[in-house]
């Protein structure tokens, strides 16, 4: 065992400490209490032989202070003294000391003494050790949200380490916006017993120690003991999880090619238009591209591809902030413009569209040129079915191809 050995003695130190040499322990001799916290903060030991009166600090005094630097954290005290009063033994219990030694030392009392100690050390050690090797971290807290322990799962987690945290509030682990009514959530709950988190688990945000922010699993538990409640943290980081699940919703709603939304983003985005009254009507606009089969029969699929992402990437560029885009497979496009002025401003925009699309594009070290055919259609919210949209804009595009490709054809489906 690690033991600190407090005694402002020699002549009673030197046969301690040839004692706990001689049995394997490695020890630690300070002269006075003061010397002794601070060796206590410097290297936590396993067990402490304190002396009951020294100088600059006595022994009650240093073992008040020890049991103060971390409450949850227990270290067995034992006072050595030469009083053996009652009162004497009461104020040492008091303080903290989990045992008496009285002087002269006998040695195999001492022995037996830190055999005992030291097999409840090994059971605290061992639950310590389970703690520090889960994979979820764990927090306690006392009433006051001061943290009481924090493993080495919270310490990777969060960033911080445990003797950076012990003692501070926890609401340095949270996001500002409730890490300011942390302690309001507490007092709350210990007036009404109401929870808002306590004995059920979430999703919420936690805060690293480099600021930031990340998605984390939280479950809150009270542990109700005879002075006060303790509430223990379990913490899940999930940012990979939520990364993964993200990226599926993603794929599940782009084409993987261009980035632009696909077909089922598209309904969606129709479907909330058509709930929605609108004071003009709004503009849906099918592009069918001219010229396409030729580069993929000709330059291959690989020209194909990057055809297709420059067209994506100029019909973006045309677009405000409401308007919305997408492919639909192939070389078909739909996008919907968030109610033009009026029927001139929706046909400007298919236009502007369709210049963007036919100026020429470097593909395979050539240029080459592509054109598109637009069906453009004006519609009021509510008033057909999405399908029935979409295929008066596919018959208005396949009317402007066979006028000569090209070409806009707008209809205005909202004045009929």
């Amino acid at each position: 065992m690690n033991i600190l050995l407090a005694d402002d003695s020699r002549t009673t130190a030197a046969p301690i400490l040839a004692l706990m040499n001689r049995l394997g322990h490695q020890v630690r001799h300070v002269m006075d209490g003061r010397a002794a916290v601070a060796a206590y903060q410097e290297q936590q030991p396993d067990l402490v032989l304190m002396d009951g009166i020294m100088p600059e600090m006595d022994g009650l005094e240093a073992t008040r202070q020890i049991r103060a630097l971390n409450p949850e954290q227990w270290v067995p005290i034992i006072i050595m003294t030469a009083m053996d009063s009652k009162q004497q033994m009461l104020e040492g219990l008091a303080a903290g000391a989990d045992d008496y030694l009285f002087k002269p030392i006998d040695f195999e009392i001492l022995d037996a003494r830190i055999k005992a100690f030291e097999r409840i050390a090994t059971l605290q050690q061992s639950l310590v050790g389970i703690l520090d090797n889960v994979y979820e971290a764990i927090i306690t807290i006392s009433q006051t949200g001061h943290i009481h322990k924090f493993n080495k799962a919270a310490e990777r987690i969060f960033g911080y380490r445990a003797k950076e945290m012990l003692g501070q509030k926890v609401n340095q682990l949270m996001p500002s916006y409730h890490a300011e009514k942390h302690d309001d959530y507490l007092l709350n709950y210990l007036k009404t017993g109401q929870p808002r988190i306590i004995g059920q688990g979430r999703k919420v945000q936690g805060r690293r120690k480099n600021g930031e922010l990340f998605p984390m699993r939280l479950s809150v538990t009270e542990v109700k003991r005879a002075q006060d409640s303790l509430f223990i943290g379990l913490v899940q980081d999930i940012s990979d999880e939520e990364a993964t699940r993200k990226q599926i919703e993603y794929l599940a709603l782009h084409d993987p090619l261009t980035g632009l939304p696909n077909r089922a983003a598209f309904q969606q985005t129709l479907d909330q238009l058509q709930q929605v009254p609108a004071e003009r009507p709004h503009l849906l606009m099918f592009i069918d591209l001219d010229g396409f089969k030729p580069i993929n029969d000709t330059l291959g699929h690989e020209a194909g591809d990057e055809a297709l992402k420059q067209v994506a990437q100029r019909i973006n560029k045309q677009l405000g902030k409401k308007d919305f885009a997408a492919r639909l497979g192939g070389d078909e496009f739909t996008i919907l413009l968030h109610e033009p002025a009026n029927a001139e401003q929706a046909r400007h925009l298919a236009d502007t569209l369709l210049n963007a699309i036919s100026q020429p594009m470097a593909l395979m070290n050539q240029t080459i040129q592509m054109g598109a055919s637009i069906g453009a259609l004006l519609f009021n919210p509510g008033e057909q079915t999405n399908d029935a949209l979409l295929s008066r804009a596919d018959h208005a595009m396949y009317a402007a191809k066979k006028a000569g490709k090209g070409q806009v054809l707008l209809i205005d489906a909202s004045a009929s």
